[in-house]
């Protein structure tokens, strides 16, 4: 089992947490329970509640939206991420293809840290925002209009 610094240490390699101050990951790794699954086990279901989110420490798991491989996650990055943020349903389900062990947040617990720290919710907010841009399109240029 991970210390507390282990964790801290841990989540500041993770995208969606890197601009949350060391401060406030101690908070978050404190609530994080550290949780295994073996090979085919499902983390979540779709349409299920996303009242818990799943940082990887080890393991791969697999997206899948309706029966259709949606895609993979490995270390370091975070299933279930924006449904449990926003407070919805899963969008996908989510299985491990072979042993993960991760990080376990749940939602109470982790709203409630935001709430008390606005480190914390802001760190959050950029990190998500961050991904976000990345995986937009530039804007395209519409026909006819241009710089002057």
């Amino acid at each position: 089992m991970l210390t507390v610094m282990e964790k801290v240490a841990f989540l500041h390699t993770v995208e969606a947490f890197q601009s949350v101050p060391t401060e406030s990951l101690a908070r978050v790794a404190a609530i994080a329970q550290e949780v295994d699954y073996e090979a085919r086990q499902v983390l979540y279901n779709h349409n299920e509640s996303a009242d818990r989110v799943f940082v990887l420490l080890e393991g791969e798991v697999v997206l899948l939206r309706t029966g259709q491989e949606g895609g993979k996650l490995g270390p370091r990055q975070v299933a279930g991420l924006l449904a449990f943020l926003a407070g919805d349903t899963q969008s996908e389900s989510a299985m491990a293809t072979q042993a993960v062990r991760a990080l376990r947040l749940e939602q109470e617990d982790f709203y409630d840290a935001m709430a008390e720290d606005f480190g914390l919710s802001l760190g959050i907010l950029r990190g998500v925002v961050r991904r976000a841009a990345g995986t937009l399109s530039p804007p395209r240029q519409i026909s006819g209009e241009g710089p002057a």
